[in-house]
């Protein structure tokens, strides 16, 4: 279990004091996994392709592993992250599901409804009808599709736009 707990350079590869809160961790996550992407251009300019390739993978891992700790340790907190996800689960069908693997993918994060609400200004309640799939009490297509592809950009997922579409289908 100790190679799973965060390791102090865990913390200093996303530039944090150890304990920030799992919201604050993601954010600096997001913005240092931007700042180390193959296109942008402080990396291009400063970083050769194998030590940008091992500092994302540095970022990923520590990412992995800050989050992990923080969703195994919330088990019978109260709050942010909900403990009925197993750590290591498999993540829902993304075509069959697509609420629930928005829902899976948020938690596996370690983000809160209010954390992903502030962020992307969208009410929690309705997050949490897109996270429920409850398609019947949903907006009109244009903003249901504007709303997956939001909350999935802003938790880095590579298939936002495949998401969005599988959701659509769904609707009635």
């Amino acid at each position: 279990m100790a190679d799973r707990d965060p390791r102090t350079e865990d913390w200093e590869v996303l530039g944090l004091p150890p304990g920030t809160p799992l919201d604050q961790v993601a954010a600096a996550y997001r913005r240092r996994r931007a700042l180390y992407a193959e296109e942008a251009l402080a990396s291009y300019m400063l970083l050769e392709d194998d030590e940008r390739t091992a500092l994302l993978t540095r970022l990923e891992e520590a990412w992995k592993r800050i989050s992990s700790s923080a969703i195994r340790a919330s088990a019978g907190a109260p709050a942010n992250v909900e403990p009925e996800l197993e750590v290591d689960a498999a993540a829902p069908d993304p075509t069959e599901c697509p609420g629930a693997y928005l829902r899976y993918q948020r938690i596996r994060r370690g983000l809160s409804l209010e954390a992903v609400a502030a962020e992307t200004k969208i009410r929690p309640s309705l997050l949490t009808q897109l996270e429920n799939d409850d398609f019947d009490h949903m907006p009109a297509p244009v903003y249901v599709r504007g709303f997956v592809l939001q909350v999935a950009r802003m938790m880095g997922l590579p298939n936002a736009d495949t998401l969005a579409a599988a959701y659509l289908e769904h609707l009635p």
